[in-house]
């Protein structure tokens, strides 16, 4: 003699904000609940009249029987199962998608009832039907072509008196696998309803999962979903040291969305720790540019600065160099401009933006970043360097700049000095 016992607690993935709609839903359902148990005898309401029956005279019933529960345990089914579905896909289609979703699949999972109840299929002839479990079931079919390489997290207790085993754990099953086997108890149950008398409404739930499989395919969600699939075995192999397969995987990924930013990034650095130098520095090169085009300057000196920890410090041309360490100044990161002026004059000396690279360089360590030793050293160096003309004349007008022999420069200016803390 044994009981097994298990219940879904969640999917594999990660959450990055928190689904306050998700919470909001399971809150609603809650307080209507109550309303039916305590709160509609007191009004002296009857909660039977927001319940659906086929044929009757209240066709907006077809939606207010969504928010009702015949019980308990049909209330608390249909909460986890909202709390392991709906997180994932609040993230991923945003609330007003997904509150939307659930009320077009609930009333379309009643009308599907409605339909089988009509026609009396099943032994449902005459049954009303009330609860989200056609929007649920719906949301399973979305969670199928989304997420169909997440995993549910499944927790189980067995316990065996006979045997004298009590066992609890959790194991991981493919999604893949969960719905599918969910699908067929559902088919195997209703089919034998006429017999057991069951009156769960199977035609519901069906229903409701065909919509939200014809609702998904439509919107595109299984090629969405293909893209994260291959973005999640881009992180895996990452992680497990597979850096070509990752390059691979975030390559795949992006077939469908060449502007996921994300995606560009991960892809940058699965290539160049597999020694892709080359192909790494064109990932950042399209970010930096991507960046730049949707005006999100943060980001894109975020990219510039990666990429240069990552030894590729010609990624920029030297105007857009310049560019990054005047936004740089802006932000008030005078250590950061110096580096990338710095940086800029040492890779294109006799470029005008190098020589006025030299120049912020000279300004930024006589005042905001307050180096006075760094910046005789690099007066020297612009006495040596910068040909007659206007930076020239301006350093000799603010600076006192004076010709500095070209040959024999001592050997402790020959390394020009990096910013302190660069």
């Amino acid at each position: 003699m044994y009981f097994f016992y298990f219940f879904p607690l969640g999917l594999d993935r990660p959450s990055r904000r928190h689904p306050v709609l998700t919470w909001a839903l399971m809150a609603l359902l809650t307080v209507v609940y109550l309303w039916q148990r305590w709160g509609a005898p007191l009004m002296g309401a009857d909660p039977w009249d927001w319940v659906f029956f086929p044929g009757n005279s209240r066709p907006w019933t077809v939606a207010t029987a969504v928010f009702l529960h015949g019980s308990w345990l049909h209330l608390l089914g249909n909460l986890l199962y909202l709390h392991v579905l709906a997180p994932p896909l609040e993230e991923r289609l945003g609330r007003p998608a997904l509150l939307g979703l659930v009320l077009v699949l609930g009333v379309g999972g009643n009308l599907a009832h409605g339909l089988a109840s009509a026609l009396n299929l099943f032994g449902q002839g005459g049954l009303g039907v009330m609860g989200a479990s056609g929007a649920i079931a719906g949301l399973m079919a979305l969670t199928m072509l989304r997420l169909y390489s997440a995993r549910v997290v499944i927790a189980w207790w067995l316990f065996a008196p006979i045997g004298g085993q009590n066992k609890v754990g959790r194991t991981p099953v493919p999604v893949l696998w969960a719905v599918p086997l969910w699908i067929l108890l559902q088919v195997a149950q209703m089919l034998l309803a006429p017999d057991t008398g069951a009156t769960v409404s199977f035609g519901a739930h069906l229903g409701g999962f065909a919509l939200g499989l014809f609702v998904g395919l439509v919107a595109g969600e299984l090629k969405a979903g293909r893209n994260e699939a291959a973005a999640a075995r881009g992180r895996r192999y990452f992680r497990d040291g597979h850096y070509h397969a990752a390059a691979g995987a975030w390559t795949e990924a992006l077939a469908d969305r060449p502007d996921d930013a994300p995606a560009l990034a991960e892809l940058a650095r699965s290539l160049m720790v597999a020694g892709r130098r080359h192909e790494a520095k064109a990932a950042w090169r399209r970010l930096w540019d991507l960046h730049r085009a949707d005006m999100r300057v943060d980001a894109a000196l975020g990219v510039y600065d990666e990429a240069c920890r990552a030894g590729l410090v010609d990624l920029l041309s030297p105007a857009e160099m310049s560019e990054a360490a005047r936004f740089k100044e802006l932000q008030l990161d005078y250590r950061g401009a110096l580096d990338v002026y710095r940086r800029l004059y040492e890779q294109h000396p006799g470029d005008p933006q190098g020589q006025r690279a030299l120049v912020r360089v000279i300004v930024l360590c006589r005042g905001r970043a307050a180096d006075a030793e760094a910046a005789e050293l690099w007066l020297h160096e612009a006495g040596r360097t910068l040909p007659p003309g206007p930076w020239r004349e301006y350093l000799e007008r603010e600076f006192n700049l004076a010709a500095a022999p070209r040959e024999g420069v001592p050997a402790g200016l020959r390394a020009l000095p990096r910013p302190a803390g660069s």
